[in-house]
């Protein structure tokens, strides 16, 4: 079966009504909770209003323009290097984007062919930089609004109180279906894949093939050898 044979296999199916359905249950087992917790209900609402905006430090739309930007760095090493010109070497890519340039001698003559080719030869190793430098700018921004210990803390106290984990649980189950619809970890990494859909889907002038065909080709197509990369 085809999962792409029409426009919502590529932009998302609506899940409105299970959205909807979420919310209700969500404020239904809140009240239920807060009326087993009595005169400490304010533990359950310091917890959700401390969870909610956590989950809202990093939005949607900002995660994938992270994402998207930082693949800049990459392109910017790889444009500068594949034209000699000078570049920051003290950026920890530095090393692993010279190194994979200078030992893949492409022969094409449109250098921003050879700028997507060595991104996309180096997105599994730009993943590796990129994932943990957005995981400490997103923890940061957590702890800009929200202690996660006093959070957590709450968490344990509210279950003590009921007696077992069981609702506490349920309750972050459905908060994640209800708004976690996408992670800002996975935001993020579409951004990051946008730039690289970008590079794959350009097209060469000279052999009037996409990227995605050159790479396609294999290096036996591309020439990949060894030796210092040069503009032809």
């Amino acid at each position: 079966m085809n999962i792409y044979y029409d426009y919502e296999g590529i932009i998302g199916k609506p899940q409105q009504a299970h959205l909807r359905n979420t919310l209700e249950e969500i404020c239904e087992l809140a009240r239920a909770i807060r009326s087993q917790l009595g005169k400490r209900g304010y533990l359950l609402d310091k917890y959700l209003h401390d969870l909610l905006t956590a989950i809202n430090s990093t939005l949607a739309y900002e995660a994938a323009d992270s994402g998207f930007q930082l693949s800049g760095e990459l392109l910017h090493l790889c444009n500068k290097l594949t034209r000699g010109e000078p570049v920051e070497k003290e950026h920890s890519l530095y090393e692993s984007v010279k190194e994979y340039i200078d030992t893949h001698l492409l022969p094409f003559q449109e250098h921003v062919t050879k700028v997507n080719l060595y991104c996309i030869g180096l997105a599994d190793t730009f993943l590796g930089y990129a994932i943990p430098a957005f995981t400490d700018e997103g923890t940061e921004a957590i702890r800009r609004e929200v202690d996660i210990v006093s959070l957590h803390e709450r968490y344990r106290k509210t279950s003590n109180i009921l007696g077992s984990e069981d609702q506490m649980e349920k309750l972050n189950l459905l908060i994640r279906q209800r708004f976690q619809v996408t992670t800002a970890m996975a935001g993020f990494l579409q951004g990051v894949t946008n730039s690289l859909l970008y590079a794959l889907t350009e097209r060469d002038t000279e052999t009037n093939k996409t990227v995605l065909q050159l790479w396609l080709d294999g290096p036996e197509k591309l020439r990949i050898d060894g030796g210092k990369s040069h503009e032809a």
